[in-house]
């Protein structure tokens, strides 16, 4: 584990074998990190903003569709968020090496509040044209991307590494919790009141998380002793952690290189489907209102809320990597077959989507984390996270024209394919196969 100063009691000092297994064997419980107060108030603080991210992912949809927009209109809106965001990620990955993950997340969370605001505003006082939702979807999609490798990398920042999965279990059911009571609450408030309600509401919980964040208290960096630097096989050992440097450790590392293409195919599909196609989907073929579409997005929360906490606790399992990719493969096929059986089957595809795709997620940012030199961490999860949602604005582009020139019903099972290829493609893989 990492050698910190009297952190949670624990002191730099080398751990004998049988200290090591204690700590091991305490370590492995799922509710470890909430004995760290600073994960305690990262934890409440993004799960507040991830029910707001739900609020929004629902309302910005109706808000173009109920206003005479169309499935291009909101294509054309999702990608100005879009490509900035991308393009802001490997930037934020370095500033979070430089700043440090919570300082960026806070800065980034205080501008987003406002801007939120302003969006909210309008939405409630008016109808904002497109033009309009662009002007405000840019800077978003510009603290959103910086914010990204950020939250990803600040877990290895608080916690040791014996905590990590648990951790990594925790913020993802987390993440899916709040998005199943936001998705279903943003179809409530939507439907009842506005959809500027809806976007009021997720300014005020990008207040809350700031707040959170400004609370956490500042702890040194930790560094790898020497039975860490042996515990990560992709990383070779030398001398000092300092001497591998970004690049070398890219070229390197396989796990990375795999995981890198498994993201990038993953976004080209994941973006498009969920944002553009499903809500067009439900609006059209399914004859939907904004609380079927929240119930689809709710049943994915379910399943992945459960899923995570599952994969919470399969620190001890061997053959990770088997496990990942096969539910790789559900994932898959629950996507291709989800427009067949109207709203009610689709809330039962994507909540066995949900518990198989949030095992990847899991399981592969866990290992991705362990094998990451902690100088380097910001950099290669803001690489990591580029390679995913770079592929966004493209995603989102092509599913809006798609849908409006052959209908959204065709796109899900040719995603669900592509899907599917990948992860044939990943079982191949020694790197990951093995995990």
């Amino acid at each position: 584990m990492p050698a910190m100063l009297k952190q949670n009691g624990r002191t730099n000092r080398e751990d004998s074998p049988m200290e090591t297994e204690t700590v091991r064997a305490r370590a492995g419980g799922i509710f470890q990190p909430f004995k760290v107060r600073n994960f305690n108030l990262l934890f409440s603080g993004q799960t507040v903003s991830i029910i707001g991210d739900a609020l929004y992912a629902v309302a910005l949809p109706w808000l173009i569709l109920n206003n005479g927009g169309n499935a291009q209109d909101l294509g054309v809106v999702l990608t100005a968020y879009g490509i900035p965001r991308a393009g802001s990620m490997l930037l934020g990955g370095w500033l979070s090496d430089r700043l440090r993950p919570r300082r960026l997340m806070l800065i980034a969370d205080i501008i987003r509040a406002l801007l939120m605001g302003i969006l909210a505003a309008l939405a409630l006082w008016g109808h904002p044209t497109v033009l309009q939702l662009c002007a405000i979807a840019v800077p978003l999609g510009v603290l959103g991307g910086a914010f990204m490798p950020a939250s990803m990398a600040i877990a290895p920042d608080i916690l040791n590494n014996e905590d990590l999965q648990a951790s990594n279990a925790l913020i993802f059911s987390s993440m899916q919790g709040a998005n199943l009571v936001g998705s279903a609450l943003a179809g409530v408030v939507v439907a009842a009141f506005s959809a500027g309600a809806a976007l009021a509401i997720d300014a005020a919980t990008f207040i809350v998380s700031a707040v959170s964040l400004a609370m956490m208290r500042t702890t040194h960096r930790p560094t790898r002793n020497k039975r860490e630097e042996g515990a990560s096989r992709e990383v070779p050992l030398v001398d000092s952690q300092e001497q591998i440097n970004f690049w070398h450790f890219l070229r390197t590392s396989r796990l990375i290189q795999v995981t890198l293409l498994v993201f990038t195919m993953i976004g080209l599909c994941s973006g498009g489907l969920m944002e553009v196609a499903l809500p067009t989907l439900v609006h059209g073929p399914m004859h939907g209102n904004a609380s079927g579409y929240g119930l689809i997005l709710a049943g994915w929360g379910a399943g992945a809320l459960a899923g995570s906490i599952l994969a919470g606790t399969l620190g001890k399992l061997k053959h990770k990597g088997i496990l990942m990719l096969v539910d790789g493969m559900i994932t898959a096929a629950a996507i291709a077959f989800l427009p067949n059986w109207g709203v009610p089957g689709a809330v039962i595809l994507m909540l066995i989507g949900g518990i198989a795709g949030s095992g990847i997620n899991v399981l592969l940012f866990t290992a991705v984390q362990l094998n990451i030199p902690r100088h380097l961490m910001g950099r290669v999860m803001g690489l990591l996270m580029f390679s995913s949602f770079g592929m966004y604005p493209l995603s989102v582009a092509l599913a809006g024209v798609l849908s409006n020139q052959f209908g959204p019903t065709i796109l899900f099972p040719f995603g669900g394919l592509l899907i599917a290829l990948v992860m044939l493609f990943g079982m191949t893989q020694r790197a990951l196969r093995e995990l």
